[in-house]
């Protein structure tokens, strides 16, 4: 999946950012934001995440890269290849 431009909330502000989830990863990147960290809840799209890493790209200050796990688990199981 493509970038795709958002708005986001996290640590009480709403921000302009862009969000991609590509398999099992899906990553946030916003503008820097002093206090985030890992275990807070993020919301994109209708959706809520718990920050599970950060990166400061570029060491700047000046953009965050967030990965996140879907707050809301869903346990994913083998389907049954038993017929009964």
């Amino acid at each position: 999946m493509a970038w795709v431009g958002t708005e986001i909330a996290v640590s009480g502000e709403t921000v302009q950012g862009s969000i991609n989830a590509s398999g099992d990863v899906t990553r946030i990147e916003i503008p820097f934001i002093e206090g985030v960290s890992i275990g807070d809840s993020v919301s994109a799209n209708g959706s809520d995440y718990e920050i599970t890493g950060i990166a400061d790209v570029g060491n700047r200050n000046e953009t965050l890269m967030l990965e996140v796990q879907n707050g809301k688990s869903v346990s994913r199981r083998a389907a049954s290849k038993s017929r009964g």
